[in-house]
């Protein structure tokens, strides 16, 4: 039987779990923070918790902490890649990266993939299972540490997609943000999706301040639908609609993650059909040169070509960026290094 790992629990809901143990409510803010601040790794290492608290708590909860089962770094741009095996065997990526003295962390919602989009080596695992809120944080923490101690954002880009195991995820953003825990600012976390578009519409309503990216891919429908299948089930002018409800809602901008596909969708016209479908919405477009993810059929566009891809864009008023490729030599794309082990 497989004990609840404690960590999944919001400081509120400790709160709640004690009173039925016999102790006090107190100590939840001294539990909470000891596990999430001080990133106790057993029930033992709980430090200001009564002892007797701590051994009622083992009777019936956990600390499983995933160890980091491999470890890549870039020799062209530094990038670290991670593979976290949790308790059951599965796996899971996360990617650090850093540009302009910042750095990032992406981090993975699922083991595997559901959607199948055409070009992604994560997509080739099928989906394992989601991720449950202490497994993402595992990967904020093994993140951190190979960062040296200091991330500037999150982003939920890895293996998976967020909104299809949104309840752990939306865990997961509260858990880091928590004053007594990381203390990590939502405003600097982010959530990229295929496009579902019920819990767009979730977020755009919640008081939750993370940032919405959506994966555009291309913005031919029928292009879009062959390399990914989630298309034919929320189409992408109605992803936009609902953009345009989050953004109206929220007062934010979103973000539009446009892969460019040498000789796919990188050509000026291209260019032009985007810019006329996303005209009016508040948006900020990055611009992906594909990552080769071991998949023959797709390659990058070439530097010249993406590089006039954005001026099209630029020229049309549209705050355009062209995101320089990352960890190419240690295959960063997220699902290379699980494809690989599962050869």
């Amino acid at each position: 039987m497989i004990v609840q790992d404690i960590r999944d629990y919001s400081r509120r809901e400790l709160e709640e779990l004690l009173p039925p143990l016999g102790e006090k409510r107190a100590h939840a803010a001294a539990l909470f923070k000891s596990l999430h601040r001080n990133g106790a790794r057993t029930i033992r290492d709980l430090a200001g918790v009564p002892e007797k608290l701590k051994d009622k708590l083992s009777l019936r909860y956990s600390i499983t902490p995933a160890p980091v089962e491999e470890k890549q770094v870039s020799w062209l741009d530094g990038t670290i890649k991670l593979l976290l095996k949790f308790h059951d065997g599965a796996v899971a990526e996360s990617v650090v990266l850093s540009a302009a003295g910042r750095t990032a962390a992406c981090l993975s919602s699922q083991s595997g993939c559901a959607c199948g989009c055409a070009f992604c080596a994560t997509a080739r695992l099928g989906l394992k299972r989601s991720l449950a809120p202490h497994e993402i944080l595992d990967q904020f923490s093994a993140c951190l540490r190979a960062a040296g101690g200091r991330l500037d954002s999150l982003v939920f880009m890895g293996m998976g997609e967020p909104f299809l195991n949104w309840a752990n995820v939306k865990k997961s953003v509260l858990l880091l943000s928590d004053g007594l825990g990381r203390n990590f600012p939502q405003s600097k976390m982010t959530v990229s999706t295929v496009g579902i578009i019920p819990v767009i519409d979730e977020l755009a309503d919640s008081p939750l301040k993370i940032n919405l990216a959506l994966s555009v891919i291309t913005a031919d429908a029928g292009q879009r639908a062959a390399l990914a299948p989630m298309e034919k089930k929320y189409p992408l002018r109605e992803i936009l609609k609902a953009a345009g409800r989050y953004c109206a809602k929220t007062k934010r901008l979103v973000f539009l993650e446009y892969i460019l596909f040498g000789g796919l969708n990188d050509s000026r016209e291209d260019a032009e059909k985007f810019a006329g479908l996303i005209r009016g919405l508040p948006c900020t477009v990055n611009l992906i040169p594909y990552n080769r993810s071991g998949v023959e059929d797709f390659v990058p566009a070439q530097p010249e070509k993406a590089k006039e891809f954005k001026r099209t864009l630029m020229a049309r008023g549209i705050r355009t960026y062209l995101r320089a490729e990352k960890g190419s030599d240690i295959g960063a794309a997220c699902g290379q290094l699980a494809a690989r082990r599962s050869d």
